[in-house]
């Protein structure tokens, strides 16, 4: 056992308590989220209430080493398929150490323990290289690219558990070469982020288009997959999803179309499922509809409707509002789903 393993023994990640508030306070106050003592007492008050007070899609972890707090990760994990790794911090006098690694671990373990296979992550477009060696240490790529130019322009990560569809791809091609766009590009008429692996000698390609902004900003939506296109062997699928409003209200609906291309030379077979948030009604729900049969060259599309009733209580996210609602795709020869997600703002009825 080398030195890292050994010291990597002795990191306990486990569930933030408020006992550890002082010490995750002055974690914030090294990276400068804590400019003065007025701050300081808001931000422990806010941790002690969260600690007290968690919210069931929030998974507060921290990481303790010879008795003391000495890094910090938030997992948000609302809506399966997928979750966000947030405000991953570590002490100053203990980086390099395994910190980082071990909590990124245990994000990736409460995932998928919540079936959450795709997990998005930000951070510096360019610089921020420990960061970068760590995300990419553990299958993360660049999804959304932000500004170069812009100082802490940020970017958006994705990774994809073993149970995800672009994983399959990758084992049955190992050298395909990973591409993501320098910024929006057209996907059957609409504006989308692409990140894409290609095989090099079979020239089959998996392509997810995203949507989705650099950076955090008021006006942002949480980043998802909107749209795909799968080439492997006589299949040719393209699927894209169109939000007719990007609102939902409570109490009210709002709609969605999916479309499907089958641009290859056999019929496809497609039987396909849905997740929503609790609480939530989709119309129709896709495991009722017969499966899908789609002729060479031809188009399908699909209307859906989803409800917020007015008792239903959706989670207010610390960085977005969006209420995803995520369809699945199976084709023959597949283990895992393909998908493509709508996403609404939440705003609240008149």
């Amino acid at each position: 056992m080398g030195p890292e393993d050994q010291t990597l023994k002795k990191v306990v990640v486990r569930k933030f308590q408020e006992s550890d508030a002082e010490d995750v306070a002055e974690i914030f106050a090294q990276v400068g989220l804590i400019p003065d003592e007025e701050q300081r007492k808001r931000t422990l008050e806010h941790l002690r209430k969260a600690a007290r007070e968690p919210e069931w899609y929030d998974h507060y972890l921290v990481a303790e080493l010879d008795g003391r707090v000495v890094g910090r990760v938030v997992l948000e994990a609302a809506y399966t398929p997928y979750s966000e790794l947030i405000n991953l911090y570590v002490h100053s006098g203990y980086q390099g150490r395994g910190i980082g690694s071990s909590l990124v671990q245990s994000c990736i373990k409460e995932a998928s323990a919540r079936k959450c296979f795709v997990m998005s992550a930000m951070t510096d477009r360019v610089g921020n290289l420990p960061a970068h060696r760590l995300y990419s240490k553990f299958g993360f790529r660049p999804g959304i690219l932000g500004d170069p130019s812009v100082n802490r322009g940020h970017m958006w990560l994705f990774r994809f558990s073993e149970e995800s569809c672009v994983s399959e791809f990758l084992r049955r091609h190992p050298f395909a070469e990973p591409y993501v766009s320098q910024s929006k590009v057209d996907f059957h008429g609409r504006m989308l982020h692409r990140m894409a692996w290609k095989d090099p000698q079979t020239q089959e390609e998996i392509d997810l288009y995203v949507e989705g902004q650099p950076s955090q900003t008021p006006e942002g939506t949480m980043p998802r997959i909107a749209g795909f296109s799968y080439k492997e062997k006589d299949v040719i699928l393209e699927v894209l999803v169109q939000e007719q409003s990007k609102i939902i209200m409570r109490g009210e609906t709002s709609g969605f179309t999916v479309s499907l291309w089958n641009l290859g030379s056999k019929t496809l077979r497609i039987t396909s499922s849905a997740s929503i948030p609790n609480g939530t009604e989709l119309t129709p729900l896709p495991q009722l509809l017969p499966p899908l049969e789609i002729d060479p060259k031809n188009q399908k599309t699909i209307q859906f409707e989803l409800k917020w009733p007015s008792s239903c209580n959706l989670p207010n996210f610390t960085t977005f509002s969006t209420v995803p609602s995520t369809c699945f795709f199976m084709i023959k020869g597949l283990e895992h789903h393909l998908l493509a997600s709508a996403g609404f703002e939440k705003e609240q009825s008149p």
